[in-house]
């Protein structure tokens, strides 16, 4: 069984997105059950989309139990297609015969939610989002999940492999390297594609970008007046008119 694991760089220390690292982390998850039953042999590759430096999270995810590294390697302006990084992603998927790819379900810096589905699209795959609970693949190819709805409601589906899966934050505990393997992560070839190698011509997209911009930041508050049971009461309102209880 061989999975393939989206990773993407984040934030000014160049951090694994968190959702990514949940995605990585299911993967993982299954291989070593799977290695513990021998039941198969289970292979996980990453890869990534991005400038030079982001080989920093394929080095790391080898520290965690990555066996094979992709790097698409790009200097992009700051925002990026979902559809481009997609395509870039399916041509390296297209690469080896995988049974599972795993995605965060956003990115922490564009938060769009789209690149995992998208990526399904192109290569032809079934896709579940927002995935909360995988269990182990049968012998048919078949997969068992669980998905995140509104209002505390599940989604339970089986799917046929080869699959995308987006996963949810809260889905597991991520791991953190051992020393040993990220001795030896140092020493792993990560296989580099430039732009050109993948896609001769330029790769076209219906999205036009116009501008970025920051959101302002604004303060607002709400002061609760009255007796202590007066204040619980309005915050029990207040609550209640958000949906958050």
């Amino acid at each position: 069984m061989e999975i393939l694991v989206c990773i993407k760089q984040v934030g000014d220390e160049g951090e694994t997105n968190r959702f990514d690292v949940h995605a990585l982390e299911e993967s993982l998850g299954l291989k070593d059950q799977l290695n513990a039953q021998l039941l198969e042999s289970v292979s996980v590759d990453v890869v990534t989309v991005g400038p030079d430096k982001a080989s920093k999270i394929i080095r790391r995810a080898f520290g965690l139990g990555a066996d094979r590294g992709y790097h698409i390697v790009t200097e992009d302006p700051e925002y990026i297609s979902s559809f481009i990084t997609a395509s870039r992603l399916a041509a390296v998927a297209k690469k080896r015969p995988y049974d599972l790819i795993l995605t965060g379900i956003m990115s922490t810096d564009m938060m769009a939610g789209q690149t995992g589905p998208m990526l399904a699209k192109i290569l032809g795959l079934p896709c579940a989002t927002g995935v909360i609970k995988t269990s182990l693949p049968t012998n048919d190819n078949l997969i068992e999940i669980e998905r995140e709805l509104e209002n505390g409601f599940r989604d339970c589906l089986t799917i046929q492999m080869p699959a995308v899966l987006t996963i949810q934050a809260g889905i597991n505990t991520p791991r953190y390297p051992r020393l040993s393997k990220m001795l030896a992560a140092s020493q792993k070839e990560i296989k580099i594609f430039k732009e050109a190698d993948l896609f001769p011509e330029p790769i076209e997209t219906n999205e036009i970008y116009i501008g970025l911009e920051q959101p302002e930041k604004t303060r607002s508050g709400q002061v609760l007046k009255g007796s202590l049971s007066d204040k619980a009461e309005q915050l029990f309102v207040w609550l209640k008119e958000k949906d958050l209880i």
